[in-house]
């Protein structure tokens, strides 16, 4: 029975790789930031971390539209605090609540 030796990685060569994989995406969050940076007033960014924290879904919709936006040239200003709040707005579900009261 031949064993499969170049299939199984050693665990060198895992714990490399991963470590590999967690510094490209620090490296891709680091530019993503900056990007960011860029195009947010500092009271806008400063929301959008707090969106980060507490809805880190609504956080990578808003960061992937502003990042398609900046590649295709269709931001002319930064963006204020108050557009930011339109964006997350519009892109977070929108939560219906209903009460029911019953009476005896």
């Amino acid at each position: 029975m031949e064993s499969n030796s170049q299939n199984e990685q050693t665990p060198n060569e895992d714990m490399r790789k991963k470590l590999e994989e967690r510094m490209a995406a620090r490296e891709k969050e680091l530019q993503l930031r900056m990007l960011l940076k860029q195009v947010l007033d500092s009271s806008a960014y400063e929301r959008l971390t707090n969106i980060k924290l507490s809805n880190p879904e609504l956080y990578e919709k808003i960061a992937s539209l502003l990042l398609s936006w900046a590649q295709s040239g269709q931001l002319s200003s930064k963006i204020s605090e108050e557009k930011l709040k339109l964006i997350a707005s519009k892109l977070s579900p929108h939560r219906q609540t209903s009460i029911t009261i019953n009476r005896k």
